[in-house]
């Protein structure tokens, strides 16, 4: 059964703004962005079931590549998403990104602008785990877990097939497209490569690991960095 991502952005947005009216009277003197866990999965390597598995060991909303790609091309769901935030939390976004962009050697094209927006925002909303869409490189590392989830060629065919019930030949030429588009996407907008094993805190072979150990392994890895977490 597919998706429907509009619905589960919608309701998440509709429980933002109830979360915001409670805390009104709450509302802390500053604001203080919350850790997160940015994944980075070459596809086939497992990387979604291990994100899913995290969000329900640590209790966080994981906020995948379709959720944070409609929000950031759907002009209205993303202004809402941005408005569902407190006004500390807005002023901290805004000054965040001015500084994102004056630092790095980001693209600077209008998706670009809303993707980073998008991001923040759902950052600032809490502790979460974002999949993908170059999270980790608008996240800074030392307020996020930075993790690239991998697996051996063989590995991630034999997974494509038993997924999608291609061919060995069609599952390597999926295999093969979605790599280079992935990569294509990080080298445009960040200037770096996605697999480049400087960019993140931890590297998680999936080969030898179930989703439930390399999950656990993740959870062990932020609340190492984060110990207040």
């Amino acid at each position: 059964m597919a998706r429907n991502i509009s619905s589960i952005v919608d309701e998440q947005i509709q429980r933002w703004f109830i979360e915001q009216k409670k805390k009104t009277a709450k509302t802390k003197k500053t604001f203080t962005p919350e850790n997160v866990i940015t994944l980075s999965n070459a596809y086939g390597s497992n990387g979604i079931p291990v994100a899913l598995k995290v969000g329900e060991l640590l209790g966080i909303p994981v906020h995948d590549r379709e959720i944070v790609e409609h929000i950031a091309t759907k002009k209205k769901v993303r202004i809402e998403a941005v408005e569902s935030l407190d006004q500390k939390a807005l002023g901290a976004v805004d000054d965040y990104l001015v500084n994102l962009f004056r630092e790095r050697n980001f693209d600077q094209s209008d998706y670009m602008q809303a993707l980073t927006r998008t991001i923040t925002s759902l950052w600032a909303h809490g502790s979460c785990l974002f999949v993908g869409r170059g999270a980790s490189h608008i996240v800074s590392r030392r307020f996020a877990l930075s993790v690239r989830v991998v697996a051996p060629w063989k590995h991630r065919v034999r997974r494509v097939e038993d997924l999608t019930g291609l061919k060995k030949g069609e599952a390597e030429l999926r295999l093969e497209r979605t790599d280079a588009e992935r990569d294509s996407f990080v080298r445009r907008l960040f200037g770096q490569g996605i697999d480049d094993p400087l960019g993140y805190d931890l590297i998680v072979n999936t080969a030898g690991l179930s989703t439930d150990a390399a999950a656990r392994l993740i959870v062990e890895a932020f609340k190492q960095k984060f110990p207040k977490t």
